[in-house]
């Protein structure tokens, strides 16, 4: 490949000389509190209190994975009270009488907040009654945009494969030029797969077979479904109704009349988009599509009879049986009814100049046993206006300056990861002079097993995985319960 691309480092600098905006606060609390010891009773009083505010010094001063300890200290202080008040717990109750519409989910800390409606042409739209947001998904698939990968073959020639990545980043910048688009979410997803339609469809027209043709087939069959792979592309695109977007649906009765039509838009430019730039084969989510991909994540259990009906009426889960029974979060680890996860945050990227596809190596991770890890990789980019990018590089490079001033007075010098991050800001203005859009991104990858045994065995074959890939995979102290619903149920949320 002749292409290569490279990605900025996690910024570093903070809000002053690299401290963030916890950090600042508790240092600021600590210099009051010192204050008002010496006021009260001088030196004797800065002593005296000097249990209380060195401590406070020095959690916001000290830093941890790129954020001050004290940000740490509150995450796990928060889980261990909520875990304390069962409050990471989650049983459903089908019993128990709701008076709900009957469009709304029944998700884990989401109750009454998302409904499911569907469009004329049949795709179901996501909407998030708190925020006011839609969210349509649609599943992609191409003849490979990777790296070809030992058992995962590429019909694409690299000239080709080039062009389609080209276009893809055209698709996705496209986005940042709609002032009602909030949020663009790309996942795949790999877990083991099942010829259990297969098995159907042969099974109703096997009765004329005659000799050792039914046999033979069926240990094919057998051979087959120890080795399937299954690869999920899904594109969610998340909007709301303002600015622009009320133009488009003015006349429209009500609310929710004028976010469908603003949906079917939208589903209808994406999808010139995509054809135009390659994507040949593409469906948007129905309703049961869209249960099915969550209930295969909560319940990995059920994933062969749910793949038994592909090609049938029934296709998919009814969205309103897919929310999980049972969530158990633990400090780095949630269960649910049949299934173990634990989700990264993927810190930071290659360091280094790559080609595009580097992440084949990822997607296409293998246990020891040489069947697929179970895992759903999110990347979630958040479209920002041109004006509102080059004065948030503004604002970041005062606070660059305003650091080098710190460091030349303190005689501390200025080290490769501080030009790092002034390079990358003058790479990324420079993009927007020339009329690009930017796509705020932040990455996370879900691991998902049967057991905590299992889940641990793939986690280590995924963190090698990322090594390889060049990538920096943290732990989610607390919040695993909250990226598993994200990764689960679509819905243009995020991270906070």
């Amino acid at each position: 490949m002749s292409g290569t691309v490279k990605f900025a480092r996690l910024p570093s600098q903070g809000l002053v000389n690299g401290i963030d905006g916890p950090g600042f606060t508790a240092m600021g609390i600590a210099v009051i509190v010192g204050a008002v010891a010496v006021i009260g009773d001088g030196l004797i009083g800065l002593l005296s209190a000097l249990p209380v505010y060195a401590p406070l010094a020095a959690l916001g001063l000290l830093r941890r994975h790129g954020q001050s300890l004290v940000t740490h200290l509150m995450r796990e202080v928060g889980g261990i009270m909520r875990k304390s008040v069962g409050a990471t717990k989650y049983r459903a109750r089908p019993e128990k009488k709701k008076i709900t519409p009957t469009s709304s989910l029944d998700l884990p800390g989401r109750e009454g907040r998302i409904h499911l409606y569907e469009t004329d042409s049949g795709a179901v739209v996501v909407w998030d009654a708190r925020q006011g947001t839609a969210t349509v998904c649609c599943v992609l698939a191409t003849n490979g945009l990777g790296m070809p990968q030992a058992g995962a073959p590429s019909t694409l020639s690299e000239e080709d494969r080039e062009g389609l990545i080209f276009e893809w980043s055209k698709v996705l910048g496209s986005f940042t030029q709609k002032e009602h688009v909030t949020r663009v979410t790309v996942l795949e997803q790999a877990r083991p797969g099942t010829v259990a339609a297969e098995r159907r469809y042969f099974e109703e027209r096997s009765m004329g077979l005659v000799g050792g043709v039914a046999e033979s087939y069926q240990e094919a069959l057998d051979l087959a479904d120890q080795a399937v792979t299954k690869h999920t592309s899904v594109l969610a695109l998340t909007f709301k109704l303002s600015g622009e977007a009320k133009a488009l649906v003015k006349g429209e009765k009500s609310e929710k009349a004028g976010m469908l039509k603003l949906a079917e838009l939208e589903i209808s430019t994406t999808s010139d988009a995509l054809y135009n730039a390659g994507f040949t084969r593409f469906v948007w989510m129905n309703a049961r599509e869209w249960g099915a991909w969550g209930r295969s994540l909560v319940d990995p259990a059920s994933q062969q009879g749910v793949d038994s009906r592909i090609g049938t009426v029934w296709e998919g889960i009814d969205p309103l049986s897919a929310a999980p029974m049972l969530i158990d979060e633990h400090r780095n680890v949630v269960e649910t009814d049949s299934g173990w996860h634990r989700t990264y945050w993927i810190q930071e990227w290659p360091r280094y100049e790559t080609f595009p596809g580097f992440m084949s190596r990822l997607v296409f991770a293998k246990q020891q046993s040489g069947r697929p890890v179970r895992q759903t990789f999110m990347l979630v980019g958040q479209p920002v206006q041109i004006g509102d990018a080059m004065k948030k590089i503004e604002e970041q490079k005062r606070t660059w300056i305003t650091n080098a001033g710190i460091r030349a007075k303190s005689g501390k010098p200025t080290t490769a990861a501080d030009n790092a991050d002034w390079h990358a800001l003058e790479e990324q203005e420079a993009d927007l002079v020339a009329g690009q859009g930017e796509l705020r991104f932040s990455a996370y990858l879900t691991v998902t097993a049967t057991s905590p045994e299992t889940l641990e065995q793939e986690a280590a074959s995924i963190r090698n995985a990322c090594s390889a890939t060049g990538l920096e995979p943290r732990t989610m102290p607390w919040q695993q319960a909250e990226a598993l619903m994200n990764v689960a149920y679509p819905c243009g949320l995020g991270m906070k």
